[in-house]
C-alpha cells in the first residue's frame, strides 16, 4: 500500500523536475538576452573604432555609421528591462525550485519515520505472537 506521504512525495519529485525545467528555459532566455547584449556591445565598438578612424572611405559612410550606432544603442537600450525581467524569472523559478526540493526532504523524512513505525510494529506483533504461541504450547 501507498501512504498519502508516498503520494505527495511522488507528486512533489514530478513538481521539483517541472520547476527545474522551468528554471533551465528562464536561464536560457536570460543568456539568450545577455549574448544580444554582448553582440550590440560589439557592434557598437566596432562602429565606434570606425567612426574614430581617419581613413577617407570611412567619412563617406559616417552618417551611415552614425545612424546604425543609434539604432544598436536604441536596441541595446529595450534589452535592459527584458534582463532585469529575465533575472527576476531566474530568480523566482530557483526560489520554486528550492521550495520544492525543501519539501522533497521534510516527506523523505517523513516517509522515512512511517517506515520505521511500521516495521517496529510489525517486530512487536510478531513478537506478541510468538509469546501467545508458546504460551498456548
Amino acid at each position: 500500500m501507498t501512504s498519502p506521504d508516498r503520494k505527495r512525495l511522488e507528486s512533489m519529485h514530478r513538481i521539483a523536475g517541472l520547476r527545474r525545467q522551468l528554471k533551465q528555459i528562464e536561464e536560457l532566455r536570460l543568456a539568450r538576452v545577455m549574448h544580444e547584449e554582448a553582440e550590440i556591445d560589439e557592434k557598437c565598438t566596432a562602429l565606434i573604432t570606425a567612426l574614430n578612424d581617419d581613413s577617407p572611405l570611412h567619412g563617406l559612410f559616417a552618417g551611415h555609421m552614425a545612424g546604425r550606432l543609434k539604432r544598436l544603442t536604441e536596441r541595446r537600450m529595450l534589452l535592459e528591462p527584458l534582463k532585469a525581467q529575465q533575472i527576476a524569472a531566474v530568480m523566482t523559478e530557483a526560489r520554486h525550485t528550492r521550495f520544492a526540493e525543501t519539501m522533497i526532504d521534510r516527506l523523505e523524512c517523513d516517509v522515512a519515520a512511517e517506515d520505521e513505525k511500521q516495521q517496529l510494529e510489525s517486530l512487536v506483533e510478531g513478537a506478541l505472537a510468538r509469546r501467545r504461541h508458546a504460551s498456548l504450547a
